[in-house]
């Protein structure tokens, strides 16, 4: 099997951030995965999807949260940019509960960092972010290769954070919402 073909039939995680991409007015939420892997099949992907809706669900409509969760899409509640002690106490609950696995704890990990919704904050050294995550991660009995993609729209990223990322080996994506 190439490495080509590898891909095509490995394992897809889909991360949707329902503020941003609410469910369209009109459209059923029962029709949002089937629409989701339609969509990876004409692309020529097969392997499994997992679809992960994250949000403030107290602004969603509870009909469509259960028809979402009725089709195997993990609803998840999140708080869009919380405070830094909100954070804090965020990764502390999290970490008590995804401590590694024997199985897992080599793995590889990669970490998708939304810049439009948490952006560096004021006064904080950018290059701390990989060592803080590689720590954290490393805390939690983790100890595989750690790759970080920050995305967002960096022509309003100030210059001073993109070179200390890619200092540190962060890839910097530019993105733009709509």
């Amino acid at each position: 099997m190439s490495l080509n073909d590898a891909a095509k039939t490995g394992k897809i995680a889909v991360w949707w951030d329902m503020k941003e991409c609410p469910v369209p007015e009109g459209i059923d939420a029962h029709r949002v995965r089937p629409s989701i892997e339609g969509g990876f099949k004409e692309l020529g992907y097969s392997g499994p999807v997992s679809i992960t809706a994250y949000g403030d669900q107290k602004q969603t409509p509870e009909y469509l949260l259960r028809a979402l969760s009725s089709t195997g899409v993990a609803v998840v509640h999140e708080v869009i940019r919380p405070q830094p002690t909100e954070l804090i106490s965020a990764t502390n609950k999290w970490g008590k509960n995804y401590a590694a696995t024997p199985e897992y704890a080599t793995a590889k990990i990669h970490v998708w960092w939304d810049m439009f919704d948490c952006p560096i904050p004021d006064g904080y050294d950018a290059r701390l972010v990989r060592p803080s995550l590689e720590g954290a991660f490393k805390e939690l009995g983790y100890s595989g290769p750690v790759s970080i993609t920050a995305f967002g729209d960096h022509t309003q990223t100030p210059k001073r954070h993109l070179q200390a990322l890619s200092s540190t080996g962060i890839d910097v994506a530019h993105a733009t919402l709509g």
